[in-house]
């Protein structure tokens, strides 16, 4: 068939998702980044017990100073009440946000705090606050609701992350913002963007798995963006280096501040940005994809800032999350319309082969196939577009052995079933609705081949490219327009499909157990 564009759900045959670069512990760097403050505290009487060695540049004082202070030496006594209140009353891992005027050199100045508890110690992140008029909270409140306004007058998931990305590019002042989603394989496809005139387009193009391994995926779920403000930082270490309670190195998972793997700070270089922001799109506790902001030069935003695109980023998973149940259903309604029909042509016919390969409607229908076959008592009826017989009989057989515990749905049956590469056109994809596998009968559908054009961001070959030691490697350092081909795949099954094949082999199981008794 002719070739076109690979929709998401693809299935393409490499495996991108670097065990390698998911493997590194990036929790246990022991680094930050320079624009805050981290303070570990013990949870009864908030004692310091490690801070990050920048701390002089925002409290006037000597890290070995400040570790022989609690965190009452460095606020108003009713602020120090408020905390140990909240802490107290919260009892959980949730982050607790603050406003607080530190005591340094005589002087209340003010920092946005955070607080994340943990099983025997609290992390405390400190940031100077200095907030915009431009973020004042009515003037951040208003361009929450309209964008959200503007999200919900959306008509497709497509629509909605286009105007997600050009409305918080306006919004947040970002020379690039893309939204991204994630293929069963981890690879990332760019659906939304709005960026500078100047700068490379993205749209359309996949990105391997390696770009976001596994454990930075993860991270997404315990912070709810990632800031760098500038790639061009010095990183700053604990002290002292190891936990005094834990005895081992603190667990970053939860900060915002934890320094970034250095490959990554080389990632952005090639991305010719210095500045990025990534905010998670989770729906159904699932990671969906990612809003990823770039700038040209160094780029702060502030603790409210931020806020409202934490916000934001919840907002337009929910509108992504109630389109796509939208559109799920509407599948769902218009196959349950087809499967009414199918069942009452199953109990109109003498052989539930005619009913399910012809009439009014017909599996073809339902599945969106080019060809069906029923396999049954050594029988063989067919209907469009099939292999032939033995061709057939054969792929039954190798079911029987390999697939028989339940449905199976392939796109890529030539890389399955080697054999079947011969009639790739008529059959690159399978469904199998066993009804008594261990005799090799099934209800069999068939999709053709579609060679379908995959355009990545950058040859995802060359994603990783490690140096002669086997353990240091670098990014890739072209972004430029990479096309393949991917060849012997049909149109994915959509699990819409999927149900209503398993409703549908439940019928014709249920008439032929009627038949027999």
């Amino acid at each position: 068939m002719d070739n076109q564009t690979a929709p998401i759900n693809i299935t393409i045959e490499k495996n991108y998702d670097s065990e390698f670069c998911g493997s590194i512990p990036l929790h246990l760097v022991n680094l930050i980044q320079p624009h805050g403050v981290l303070l570990v505290l013990d949870k009864k009487e908030l004692r310091i017990l490690q801070t990050s060695e920048n701390v002089s540049d925002y409290l006037a004082m000597p890290a070995d100073e400040l570790l022989k202070k609690s965190l009452a030496d460095l606020l108003p006594e009713s602020q120090f009440k408020e905390v140990l209140d909240k802490v107290d009353a919260q009892g959980g891992h949730d982050k607790i946000p603050f406003m607080l005027n530190i005591i340094t050199e005589g002087q209340e100045k003010p920092f946005s705090a955070l607080i994340l508890p943990q099983d025997d110690y609290l992390l405390m992140e400190l940031e100077r606050s200095a907030p915009s008029p431009e973020e004042s909270f009515v003037r951040l409140y208003q361009h929450i609701k309209y964008i959200t306004s503007i999200l919900k007058q959306a008509g497709t998931q497509q629509e909605i992350a286009l105007r997600a990305a050009e409305e918080l590019k306006a919004f947040t002042g970002f020379d690039r913002v893309l939204v991204y989603q994630f293929d069963p394989q981890w690879n990332g496809i760019v659906i939304g963007q709005a960026k500078e005139d100047d700068m490379d387009d993205y749209m359309g193009l996949r990105f391997p798995a390696s770009d976001v391994p596994k454990q930075a995926r993860d991270l997404y779920f315990k912070n709810p963006y990632r800031l760098i403000p500038t790639r061009n930082y010095t990183p700053v270490r604990l002290i002292p280096i190891v936990n005094p309670l834990t005895q081992r190195f603190t667990d970053l998972s939860d900060s915002n501040l934890r320094s970034v793997a250095r490959v990554h700070l080389e990632y952005l270089g090639n991305l010719k940005i210095t500045a990025s922001m990534s905010l998670p799109i989770i729906i159904e506790n699932n990671l969906w994809g990612l809003i990823s902001c770039h700038h040209k030069t160094a780029k702060h935003p502030g603790y409210e800032m931020r806020s409202a695109m934490e916000l934001l980023s919840g907002i337009l998973s929910a509108q992504l999350e109630v389109k796509q149940r939208e559109d799920n259903m509407a599948r769902r309604v218009r196959l349950r319309s087809i499967h009414v029909k199918l069942v009452e042509q199953l109990y109109t016919t003498p052989h539930f082969a005619d009913g399910v390969l012809e009439g009014e409607a017909s599996i073809k229908e339902l599945l969106s196939l080019t060809g069906a076959a029923v396999m049954y008592e050594g029988n063989l009826w067919v209907s469009g577009a099939t292999p032939s017989d033995q061709e057939i009989k054969e792929l039954s057989s190798w079911l029987r052995r390999n697939k028989s515990s339940g449905l199976f749905a392939s796109d890529t049956l030539p890389h399955d079933y080697p054999h079947s590469k011969s009639y790739k056109d008529i059959a690159s994809g399978i469904i199998a609705l066993p009804i008594n596998a261990d005799q090799g009968e099934f209800i069999l559908g068939f999709r053709p081949e579609v060679t379908q054009t995959v355009e990545w961001g950058g040859n995802p070959d060359n994603a990783i490219q490690m140096e002669a030691d086997g353990k240091s490697y670098h990014p890739r350092n072209s972004f430029a327009t990479y096309k393949n081909v991917v060849k012997n795949t049909s149109m994915p099954w959509l699990q819409e499909e999927i149900e209503a094949a398993e409703s549908l082999r439940n019928a014709v199981i249920e008439k032929i157990i009627k038949e027999r008794h």
